[in-house]
């Protein structure tokens, strides 16, 4: 139902981590079965063209790819003898595999506000019992979003809902959207006078926000208000192929090579193959020594390849 109604958004594009959508009438959704493949979404979104067709990108589920980044993140670390990849986080020393989780999570969810879209970020609810100061057993409704990753979503969300279904004294059944934390379940709003909860769909949250922001302009003043604003592509991907990539990456290399002087190719498009590599792969690796965990970034090398060449042709 949450991504049902998420998608009566306007212009929306789904960004399908989780697959489900093929019922929902007009869904325009892309499939995401990897983090490369979402760090690649986030290029098109740059575009001016993609701009004007989608106004709202919806996460469905924030959990899985907050699964798929820690993977992606677990492919490439630097193991002490020399290789990649480790099975945890955990096995990354000093802790530092949590901060990079945290770290590539966050900005690229966070660059999906920065280019100016509105951000719609799902997550299931499951009931837990907790234990408050005095050890009593309590239940709460909670994301099922882990605490790491929900303490990075909730810095950059306005509303945090709790949606569920509700059944009038007439027996008439309606999904609300509670906008106001209890101790039964988890929700928040950084404005200030919405209500408790309201019908869940896109005009009725558009409604709330705006008389939300009336009543705290009447109470602030008008002069500390504005109303204006600040701060596709879709194709299922086939399973990445590391021994075709890793043949694209030689043979762009070879072809730069063979077309340049060699004067040209050592000046201008080796230290920039370089910087592309090192952004990936860290500092001084090269492809060559790329393990298959790594097919992930090595996507992203032959993509950023291709994107310098089509820059410069």
């Amino acid at each position: 139902m949450k991504t049902t109604i998420a998608t009566k958004f306007p212009r929306h594009l789904l960004l399908a981590f989780e697959k489900g959508y093929n019922a929902i009438p007009g869904a325009m959704a892309q499939p995401i079965n990897t983090w490369a493949e979402f760090r690649k979404v986030l290029r098109q979104l740059k575009d001016e063209k993609v701009k004007e067709q989608f106004e709202t990108i919806i996460i469905d589920t924030a959990d899985i790819a907050y699964d798929l980044c820690e993977k992606y993140i677990c492919a490439n670390a630097k193991r002490p003898d020399g290789g990649f990849g480790v099975d945890s986080v955990s096995d990354i020393p000093f802790g530092k595999g949590y901060t990079q989780v945290a770290k590539e999570y966050d900005e690229c969810l966070r660059s999906i506000i920065q280019m100016d879209y509105g951000l719609v970020l799902i997550s299931h609810s499951v009931d837990k019992t907790f234990k408050d100061e005095q050890g009593q057993e309590y239940n709460q409704i909670v994301p099922t979003l882990g605490n790491k990753p929900r303490a990075i979503v909730s810095r950059m969300c306005d509303i945090i809902g709790y949606s569920r279904s509700v059944q009038d004294e007439e027996g008439k059944t309606s999904t609300k959207l509670f906008m106001r934390g209890t101790p039964r379940y988890i929700a928040g709003s950084r404005f200030k006078y919405t209500p408790d909860y309201i019908d869940f769909n896109y005009q009725s949250l558009v409604d709330a926000i705006g008389m939300a922001i009336d009543k705290q302009m009447e109470e602030d003043g008008s002069e500390y208000f504005t109303d204006e604003r600040s701060n596709l592509y879709k194709d299922t991907r086939a399973e990445l192929d590391f021994d075709e990539l890793l043949n694209s990456f030689n043979t762009i290399v070879n072809d730069l090579i063979m077309q340049k002087s060699n004067e040209e190719f050592k000046e201008y498009w080796q230290p920039r193959i370089v910087q592309i590599t090192d952004r990936y792969l860290g500092k001084g690796m090269k492809v060559s020594q790329c393990s298959r965990d790594q097919v992930e970034a090595l996507d992203l090398i032959v993509t950023d390849l291709k994107e310098l060449i089509k820059s410069v042709d």
